[in-house]
């Protein structure tokens, strides 16, 4: 029985569903249903015994929001490795850690496999818009934002969607840890990373924790897929990693909840377009120059990329266009920073002020296909 363990709310099971040909596929529904893309709907326990009789049979069973399934279960599947294919498909934190649990009897005959937000560049190379690919990285945004206007006109809406996605995500979690982590991710939407500064903030309301316990809940969220850290390039620098949301749909949600409640007023006003942005195309950059994106947050660089942890060039990024004044501030702020070479990059257009490198649109969405082509062996663009 070749079985696997897909999960995270990246379009795991579109995917699924594309390229895997089962001979039978159902869901597992809250009610403990178990639902068939025909439409129809089976008693759980008949499902099981389906599930089984096709896998004894050697072929392909798909049980999707597997989490949603009782562990009794569980031993009926154990027993009938090694022949079939199971692929089991869910979104709950827990569900790795169940199955993978020493007590589990699916240990040693599943493999997890996290599905992360798509990259940048795959994004980029296909859209061909800047902004609109960095919110396309979340498979889901592709139905509800069909221009970046979106974000503020439907970010109530869109808030509550991301909001439910993530209380999906820690649904079997105790219901006061997910208001410390949804409490989290709202600090972390703000630009805090600081393991203090987000403790003072839960502190002031009413939750019980540390720096150190703090540090403990944010590796939680990076192993989950939620957060990610980026070293810290500066000489100046107090702390290794900076800690970030990794989805810019969920990012900007959050803040929208955080800095106007729109979950209350339904109204938003200006989003931190700027800031997501310049993280997703220093990921870019880094598989452009097979280098490390690091962030300077101290001596404000945007995007700085190191090779043996020695930085190579530094990044400022901007949405709008370079004025003089200020690609001059930038390009000094970097090489004052100990970084040998400085870039400019404007979503609007090419700049031109004799930077190292100096970047616009066009050639973000040039690095894009280049990079996607490298990652795809024997596509024609």
């Amino acid at each position: 029985m070749d079985s696997d363990i897909r999960e995270e709310k990246s379009g795991k099971s579109f995917l699924v569903r594309k390229y895997i040909k089962s001979d039978i596929y159902f869901i597992v529904t809250r009610d403990l249903q178990a639902y068939y893309l025909d439409g129809s709907f089976k008693r759980l326990d008949e499902a099981f015994s389906q599930a089984i009789k096709y896998l004894n049979g050697d072929r392909v069973v798909v049980i999707d929001e597997f989490q949603r399934m009782p562990e009794k279960y569980w031993d009926g599947l154990a027993a009938a490795h090694p022949k079939g294919r199971l692929v089991l498909v869910g979104s709950s934190f827990r569900i790795s850690g169940r199955v993978l649990d020493k007590r589990s009897p699916l240990l040693g005959l599943v493999l997890p496999l996290r599905f992360d937000i798509m990259k940048y560049s795959d994004t980029l190379s296909q859209v061909k818009d800047p902004l609109l690919s960095m919110v396309y990285r979340d498979p889901w945004t592709v139905n509800f934002v069909m221009g970046i206007h979106d974000l503020r006109d439907r970010a109530y809406q869109l808030f509550m969607v991301t909001k439910a996605l993530i209380g999906e995500i820690f649904e079997e979690e105790e219901r006061q840890l997910t208001n410390l982590y949804e409490t989290v991710l709202l600090s972390l939407s703000e630009g805090e990373w600081n393991t203090s500064t987000i403790s003072g903030v839960l502190t002031s309301r009413g939750f019980n924790v540390t720096p150190s316990t703090i540090s403990s809940y944010l590796e939680t969220l990076v192993n989950m897929g939620l957060v990610e850290k980026l070293p810290i390039y500066g000489e100046r620098r107090r702390a290794r990693w900076y800690y970030r949301i990794s989805s810019p749909m969920i990012s900007l949600m959050f803040y929208a909840e955080a800095k106007y409640n729109v979950s209350f007023t339904q109204e938003v006003g200006e989003l931190p377009l700027g800031r997501e942005i310049q993280f997703s195309v220093g990921e870019l950059l880094a598989e452009k120059y097979n280098a490390t994106f690091a962030y300077s947050p101290y001596e404000d660089i945007d995007v700085v990329l190191l090779k043996k942890d020695r930085p190579v060039i530094g990044y400022e990024v901007k949405i709008g266009e370079f004025s003089r004044a200020d690609a001059e501030r930038a390009i000094e702020r970097i090489r004052r920073a100990g970084v040998p070479k400085a870039g400019l990059i404007s979503l609007k257009e090419r700049p031109n002020f004799n930077a190292d490198e100096e970047l616009g649109p066009e050639e973000l969405v040039n690095y894009a296909e280049e990079v996607f082509n490298r990652s795809v062996p024997g596509h024609v663009h």
